[in-house]
């Protein structure tokens, strides 16, 4: 027992420690930081204090059931980080002062409840709209996430630091997270202290490595379309017009190229340069682009120089990045950019 605790002690310490650095270099050594990474250092600071207080535990003798539910009633307010976070990616700005006081009720609510009715009940009762209140966080983040997706790939052709399919694998791994928090809240072992510990030491480790240069863009409603123009978006753009203009003018060799700045190159309502792209190709804006690179750039410059390096390749076909273009590579020809260009040489 005595070993295992002093795991569990090393473990809330390395998790403190963890959590402290990155508020620090977020909040004061990050000059140039977004909203998000401001919002995120602050998370990073409340947890610091909220693993920093559990050292408290592993002192002789408070190792008790009473100071144990004390403990739980206290993180379970670290939901509203959870929340704040996925709201803050998926639905920048909505997260308020006055948003996150309403949010707070019911665990002030739980918490006066218990001061008053130190008993057991109390506490079951707080687990069950915790692991509620948990749920409906993570359907109400994946629904805001697909609309979030969608939004992005209509829109933008470089997607790199706006993208939030990455919160798919994080919400799995929270709710993980959450299940070892529920075990260790309700059967308090050293062994479910040292898991626990681990898992959140993990899950941020993750969330930071996707969310480090994120950007998160606001979803906008879509435009209502101009009276004078046919109801029928498609057909105020005259198939193939638009792919003339994008392959004249080399469009997609803009790396950051918008919807927007494509409808304004056509003259016309971006919202019927997406309704074009959806009825008539079947694509959305960024699937779009990335093809036309792939097809009018980077094939010929894989089949006519294969000695060219993959990032210069990207680079010339328009890619922001190299990972995005082996996806798209791959996702168009079947191939990786490495087999194709194998595939393509010609034996001596």
């Amino acid at each position: 027992m005595e070993e295992y605790m002093n795991i569990s002690s090393f473990l809330i310490g390395a998790s403190t420690a963890f959590f402290a650095m990155f508020a620090v270099h977020i909040l004061f050594w990050r000059t140039k930081r977004t909203r998000f990474q401001t919002v995120l250092g602050y998370i990073m600071a409340v947890w610091a204090v909220w693993n920093l207080k559990d050292l408290f535990v592993t002192f002789p003798g408070m190792y008790t059931e009473k100071v144990l539910n004390w403990i739980m009633v206290i993180d379970g307010w670290s939901a509203l980080t959870y929340t704040v976070f996925v709201f803050e990616t998926v639905m920048p700005r909505w997260v308020t002062r006055r948003r996150l006081v309403y949010l707070s009720l019911p665990f002030a609510v739980f918490t006066l409840l218990y001061i008053i009715q130190p008993q057991q009940w109390v506490i079951y009762a707080y687990v069950v709209f915790l692991w509620l209140y948990a749920w409906m966080i993570v359907v109400i983040g994946y629904v805001k996430m697909k609309r979030y997706l969608s939004y992005v790939r209509k829109n933008y052709s470089n997607i790199d630091d706006i993208d939030v399919s990455w919160l798919k694998p994080v919400f799995a791994f929270a709710i993980v997270s959450q299940l070892a928090w529920l075990f260790t809240s309700l059967f308090a072992t050293v062994t479910m202290d040292i898991i626990y510990y681990i898992s959140i030491i993990l899950l941020w480790l993750m969330v930071l490595h996707y969310s480090w240069n994120f950007r998160p863009i606001v979803v906008e409603q879509e435009q209502e379309q101009p009276q004078n123009i046919h109801r029928n978006p498609s057909s105020a753009i005259v198939e193939g017009v638009l792919e003339r203009i994008v392959e004249e003018q080399q469009l997609y060799l803009v790396k950051n190229l918008t919807l927007t700045d494509l409808a304004a190159a056509m003259g016309t309502n971006r919202t019927y340069v997406s309704n074009y792209l959806s009825q008539v190709r079947g694509q959305t804006f960024y699937d779009y682009i990335n093809q036309i690179r792939i097809e009018k750039k980077s094939v010929p410059l894989l089949r006519e120089h294969p000695e060219y390096t993959l990032d210069y390749v990207a680079n010339e076909s328009g890619f922001a990045s190299i990972s995005t273009f082996r996806r798209a590579f791959l996702k168009l020809t079947g191939k990786t950019p490495r087999q194709f260009i194998t595939d393509s040489t010609p034996e001596p």
